[in-house]
Formats: structure tokens, C-alpha cells, sequence
């Protein structure tokens, strides 16, 4: 069995309606506030003991025909619960914040000309990074354009976003 196969059997990636309850937990514990209640909702479950924990979440909110992504969290309890072979796998494939990242751009891509962020943070860096995100000109103002815009309609969004301070 490859391993692709065997995450399969472990992670679950799912945009959850109204999914600011089963976030809140994994959001309160890395923000010490509450999830947001806009947006789209990304969680990561794990299968654990024959049922699924929420364990990571990501939020992707619409902004002028793009959208901004924020809110990256994981449980590392529920990762800590796993068996170590499991918790090897999830690392292996990059991490359940890659997982998420990856679902979120490929299911938001074809309403979106391209994905904001506002990172700080290497760590978070790292992934976003290897999913296409690239720096812009402000030092935590990040981009993955999924259609390259226009000159003018690239700066009035660049300049929107920056305008909006960090989320």
C-alpha cells in the first residue's frame, strides 16, 4: 500500500458549513480567541479511535473576486494521540497544514483570481510557499494568483488588501 493511499485512511480535508464550532477549540488554544464566524471553514480530521477529531483549520474568506486566507491552526494534542507511525506519515506528507492549503487552493481556484495571506510566521511560511504563495512588496504581504490580472485591477487588489492590516 502506498502511502498516498494510507493518509487517505488517516486525514479527511473537508470545507465544514458553518464549521466555527468545530474549529473554535483548535483556534481558541493557538489565538486565545474564537474562530472566526465568516468565511469558509477548512478542517483537518484525523481518524482516531475509529472516529474523526477535528485537528487542524484554516479560513478562506471572499475579497473582491479573490480570497484571503488566515487562521491557520493544529491541535498538536490530537497529532500526539497518534500512533507514532501515523504521526511519521502526516509529517512525510508535509503536515496537515499543507493538506488544508492544498484542498483550500485547488477547491477555491476557479471564484478566485488569487489567495491573499498575511504571514509572519516561518513556519506557516514554509507551506504556503510550497503551495505557489510569493512575497510582495510588504514584509508579511503574501499572493498566490491563480490568473494573472491586469496591471491596474493587480494594484487596486494589492493595495485593498494591504489597506486592510493583518487578518
Amino acid at each position: 500500500m502506498n502511502s498516498s493511499s494510507d493518509l487517505e485512511k488517516l486525514v479527511l480535508v473537508s470545507e465544514v458549513a458553518d464549521g466555527q464550532r468545530l474549529a473554535d477549540p483548535i483556534f481558541q488554544r493557538k489565538y486565545r480567541a474564537p474562530a472566526p464566524a465568516h468565511g469558509h471553514h477548512v478542517l483537518v480530521f484525523c481518524c482516531l479511535d475509529r472516529g474523526w477529531i477535528p485537528a487542524s483549520y484554516i479560513n478562506y474568506l471572499p475579497h473582491q473576486g479573490a480570497m484571503l486566507v488566515g487562521g491557520a491552526c493544529t491541535d498538536g494534542r490530537v497529532l500526539a494521540r497518534l500512533p507514532p507511525q501515523d504521526q511519521d506519515l502526516i509529517r512525510a506528507a508535509g503536515g496537515l497544514m499543507l493538506q488544508a492549503v492544498r484542498y483550500s487552493e485547488q477547491r477555491f481556484e476557479p471564484r478566485s483570481i488569487g489567495t491573499f495571506g498575511h504571514c509572519g510566521d516561518q513556519r506557516s511560511w514554509s507551506v504556503l510557499e510550497q503551495c505557489g504563495y510569493v512575497r510582495l512588496d510588504d514584509p508579511h504581504l503574501i499572493v498566490r494568483w491563480n490568473r494573472e490580472p491586469g496591471r491596474w485591477r493587480r494594484a487596486r487588489l494589492i493595495n485593498s488588501v494591504a489597506a486592510l492590516g493583518p487578518f
